[in-house]
């Protein structure tokens, strides 16, 4: 059996236990194959490649999060399309749209012209890119139809059973985390968990890697376990078979 996948680990910023732990030397021993760092600036991208280069376990995303638009600008936007050139840097996201009501909310206009801007970068740099879509999955499905010429990730996959093959029909992977599908009222998301055909489905962590357990480090092992143990529950499939789907996934996607 091939190792396990994270295809969207953040595992940068105040609240990373593995930066604090210095623990990405012990990565090759926790069972992963392949961990997708997901970088939010310039400067977590170059040190991103910097681990990629020591550790073929990683791979390296790179985007502008629709909350971000406000901050992108000349400079910004160049250091992207050079850092997105880079041979370990192997899809462009988290990109997309947020109309989440509990946040500061970046107008519906300005997140469609960088997500738009950014699946043109992806188009020509032929990346698959990583979509994050927070209630605007009609908006988010469309501006994928309308120019989205590479596969991608629909991350952390929040459509519910009733979007599902709108999304599978444009070419898109769907990536579930712990957080939505542990849930029991959101019966629409578990249902596309039951449904997704297995060859379109992966598996994330959402979340800094490190993780503590009483003195031990899961290293995200544990994270990941417990959405393929949801997956396997409630799709009644053995978890050897669920760990196979997700690499073969995920190497096909990012064979290039």
């Amino acid at each position: 059996m091939e190792g396990m996948i994270d295809s969207h680990a953040r595992i940068f910023g105040r609240d990373a236990v593995w930066e604090k732990q210095g623990a990405e030397a012990k990565a090759g021993n926790t069972g992963f194959e392949k961990i997708m760092i997901v970088c939010a600036d310039a400067e977590e991208t170059m040190r991103a490649i910097e681990m990629a280069r020591k550790n073929p376990v990683y791979d390296v995303a790179f985007g502008y999060s629709p909350n971000d638009v406000l901050k992108v600008g000349m400079r910004e936007w160049e250091q992207l399309g050079e850092l997105l050139r880079d041979p370990y840097v192997k899809a462009v996201g988290d990109i997309g749209m947020d109309y989440f009501f509990c946040e500061t909310i970046v107008p519906k206009v300005l997140q469609k012209e960088l997500f738009i801007r950014q699946i043109d970068l992806a188009n020509k740099l032929k990346k698959p890119a990583i979509i994050h879509m927070r209630m605007s999955a009609e908006d988010t499905r469309r501006y994928i139809k309308g120019h989205l010429q590479v596969p991608g990730i629909m991350h952390n996959y929040s459509g519910g059973y009733e979007k599902m093959e709108d999304f599978l029909d444009i070419g898109m992977y769907l990536s579930f985390s712990g957080g939505r599908i542990s849930q029991p009222w959101d019966e629409s998301t578990r249902r596309a968990v039951r449904e997704v055909p297995l060859d379109r489905l992966l598996v994330e962590s959402d979340t800094v890697l490190g993780v503590q357990t009483g003195e031990e480090e899961s290293l995200g092992t544990g994270l990941i376990d417990q959405v393929l143990d949801h997956i396997c529950s409630l799709r009644g499939m053995e978890k050897e078979v669920l760990i196979q789907a997700v690499h073969d996934n995920y190497m096909r996607l990012f064979s290039s």
